[in-house]
């Protein structure tokens, strides 16, 4: 088995490079998702058990510090009003200041509870209702039957839920939910008695409710958590007391959560997960030492991940870290399987540089990086071979094509012609044509030189004079040569005919169109490590559109039909120039700021 995993190790991994770093990467991030899901489940179970621990106490808080005092004053409040002696006083129906003394009774209770926003009696014997809350204070009579300290006629009140519920309690808290009388859109909370007292008359019977202010546990509902939380709370009898009547969901909750709190002794808290209509959902409830009240918190389980979101994020700062971490031990690992790459690519980089480089241990390999190393090898020679045939090839045409033209006249036949011209002008006084002659001798012994193709810019400048004796002689005071080059230039070595073929291009097109005298500047200026020698008329220039062709043929080394510069001559001295110097040198030619053209010889020092 062993040697079976071997084989199909050296098969498939040992010969491919890619699949070593794929099974490697593949390895460690098998381990960062294994490592992930097991830090993630963690941390989210601790942070769980956290926010619930922190919801219970604050459960417990609330129904302890809040819930528990409330439900104790309005339930001490009813006793009170139970026991008080004005419903005891056997004299009671008697008694002319029956309103009165109720009244005092009520405002007494009211003022003293600040719990309490309402308190209703119902007198069965006088069938009065008694209502007392902020708008009775406000000066309007108390014993007017059209006012509203008390009403008369109570039908429709047998069919409120307090008065209801105190009926069938007898004597017992009845607490219900409902809408405030006075204010018919106010929801309240009810705490109703029904009072029947042994000394008075059996047939009669006081119904007292003392009334809290829905909005109080809406604040608390508030305080205890957030818009998607919901609170509900029960009273000893699992009656539901406060909750939100118009959520369907809700109501389903209340049902389930009745059979799981209903055993619980008071002061306990628990939780427990549950699920209503295909969402899942955390309920924590607390039940209260005081009247076995019930408050229910019950949390959407989304809401504990978002909770657990700033958790979530740390971890991920964990196993970031842990990926780096991870990322080095790679690097470390797989350098030895990346580093032949990275010595090819070096390998090409310094043939790019046109340094030769070679690693006999690359060479020896048996994968895809030993083929490349080899491969690459014998293209590089291929290559190196071809350049030196081409550029022998170019060398030698060029050679050929200049001893051609250099053997097409007999230097000597010339010569003598000149000669013979000059013996005659001088014979016939017209020293111009010998002067015209010396002029072009000059130049055709300057250019018959087999021997020079290299020369000294003293000896180009020398030709360049000659050159220009000849043309005064046809444009006279319209050209004009200015020679500013410095004494340090006139060693430096330039191609034949280097100067002249740039001062005849600005004689033949600057001075076409240009009215006046036109000034041929020949001068020099040092760039880095190279000698400009710049050549600037103030003729016609160049138009722009002739002017990028005449550089897309340099740059390119095409001839082009056109009329304008030389293209023949410019291309060959551009070629020339990088021939004998170097692909830093050569030729440009551009306009000037103000007017005319300019051409610039880049040669070294």
């Amino acid at each position: 088995m062993i040697q079976k995993i071997k084989s199909i190790y050296n098969k498939l991994i040992k010969t491919k490079l890619a699949n070593q770093i794929i099974l490697i990467i593949s390895i460690i991030c098998i381990i960062q998702m294994i490592t992930s899901l097991i830090m993630y489940g963690y941390f989210y179970n601790i942070r769980k058990e956290e926010v619930i621990e922190n919801n219970m106490q604050i459960l417990q808080q609330a129904n302890s510090n809040y819930l528990s005092i409330i439900i104790e004053d309005l339930y001490t409040a009813s006793e009170e009003i139970f026991y008080n002696e004005v419903f005891w006083d056997k004299g009671y129906y008697e008694n002319a200041s029956e309103d009165n003394r109720i009244y005092s009774v009520l405002a007494n209770k009211y003022h003293s509870i600040g719990n309490i926003d309402s308190i209703y009696l119902f007198s069965s014997k006088s069938n009065k209702f008694y209502i007392m809350d902020e708008i009775s204070f406000r000066g309007i009579p108390i014993k007017i039957i059209g006012n509203n300290s008390f009403l008369t006629g109570y039908d429709d009140m047998q069919s409120l839920p307090w008065y209801v519920e105190s009926l069938k309690r007898d004597g017992s808290v009845a607490i219900t939910r409902g809408k405030e009388i006075r204010e018919g859109e106010r929801d309240i909370i009810s705490f109703s008695r029904y009072i029947k007292y042994p000394l008075k008359n059996q047939d009669n019977y006081f119904v007292v409710t003392i009334n809290m202010n829905r909005a109080r546990l809406d604040e608390l509902h508030k305080q205890l958590g957030a818009e998607e939380e919901a609170l509900v709370i029960f009273d000893e009898n699992d009656y539901c007391i406060y909750g939100d009547e118009d959520d369907a969901a809700n109501e389903i909750i209340k049902k389930e959560i009745k059979e799981e709190i209903k055993d619980e002794e008071g002061g306990s808290s628990k939780w427990f997960p549950i699920e209503i209509n295909n969402h899942s959902y955390i309920v924590i409830s607390n039940t209260s030492q005081v009247k076995k009240w019930t408050m229910v918190k019950i949390i959407p389980k989304e809401s504990i991940m978002g909770s657990v979101m700033a958790q979530f994020i740390s971890n991920c700062i964990m196993i970031l870290v842990i990926f780096i971490l991870g990322i080095l031990i790679l690097y470390y690992i797989i350098n030895k399987t990346t580093k032949p790459i990275e010595k090819l690519a070096k390998i090409m980089r310094y043939y790019h540089q046109d340094i030769e480089y070679k690693d006999p241990l690359i060479a020896q390999r048996m994968d895809e990086v030993g083929v490349l190393y080899t491969s690459f090898e014998k293209m590089n020679q291929r290559i190196d071979r071809l350049i030196e045939l081409e550029y022998q090839s170019q060398i030698q045409e060029k050679q050929a094509r200049l001893e051609a033209l250099q053997a097409q006249l007999d230097p000597h036949f010339l010569y003598n012609t000149l000669q013979t011209i000059s013996g005659i002008a001088i014979e016939k006084n017209v020293f111009e044509i010998e002067h015209i002659n010396n002029s072009l001798s000059n130049i055709l012994r300057y250019s018959l030189n087999k021997d020079k193709t290299v020369v000294t810019v003293a000896e180009e400048l020398n030709n360049v004079k000659n050159y220009m004796e000849i043309q005064k002689y046809r444009y006279g005071d319209r050209i004009n040569l200015i020679v500013e080059l410095s004494e340090d230039v006139m060693e430096c070595k330039i191609p034949v005919f280097a100067l002249q073929l740039a001062v005849e291009n600005s004689i033949k097109h600057g001075s076409e169109k240009k009215i006046g005298v036109e000034n041929i500047v020949i001068y020099d200026k040092i760039e880095y490590d190279r000698r400009l020698l710049m050549i600037r008329d103030n003729g016609s220039g160049i138009e722009e559109k002739r002017l990028l062709e005449i550089r897309n043929i340099l740059e390119k080394g095409k001839k082009e039909n056109g009329k304008g510069y030389d293209q023949k001559g410019l291309i060959n001295l551009n070629e020339r120039l990088k021939q004998h110097f170097g692909s830093g040198y050569g030729i440009e030619i551009a306009n000037n700021d103000d007017e005319g053209a300019i051409v610039i010889i880049r040669i070294p020092f």
